[in-house]
């Protein structure tokens, strides 16, 4: 049975690593399922993890116009005399529409280590996050809840091995 934890760096996107190593921690931490330790040395298992966010750009772009035009003209010649005229209008109505949306996925992949260098737990878990979370977070974070789901039902089945 693990008491113990420590949560070792990520591997991935080095400007992502250290934020999803928090999350992490933070979700482990609320879990109360472990007693967390930041020096690995001492940790009856150690929550290793690897990180991939991708992202990309819909773009919609589409638009209308309609123009019109009257021209009219005329003249006359009398007597030696003469005189003539012209008239033109122009108009025309357009409108455009553009819309840019950006989206982030995020992959997540989690593996719980015992002290004897035995992977006990692994899982991967992909997000295109929330309204209220970006991808990487929510994926952590499900990741983490999904060991502590399967961590509670070992606990009601003590006689398989557990995470």
């Amino acid at each position: 049975m693990i008491k113990k934890t420590c949560v070792a760096d990520f591997v991935g996107d080095p400007t992502l690593l250290e934020a999803a190593r928090e999350i992490a921690f933070a979700a482990l931490f609320s879990g109360k399922r472990f007693v967390l330790t930041e020096k690995c040395e001492g940790a009856d298992a150690v929550l290793k993890g690897a990180i991939l966010e991708r992202s990309d750009r819909r773009v919609r772009a589409e638009g209308e116009a309609a123009d019109f035009g009257v021209a009219s003209g005329g003249g006359y010649f009398s007597g030696g005399s003469g005189g003539g005229g012209f008239g033109a209008a122009v108009g025309g109505s357009g409108e455009t529409f553009y819309s840019a949306e950006d989206r982030a996925q995020a992959t997540v992949t989690l593996r719980l280590v015992n002290a004897d260098g035995e992977v006990i737990w692994a899982h991967t878990q992909d997000s295109p996050g929330g309204k209220t979370k970006s991808a990487l977070a929510d994926a952590v974070e499900r990741a983490v809840r999904q060991l502590l789901r399967e961590v509670a039902k070992q606990e009601k089945q003590p006689d398989r091995v557990s995470p």
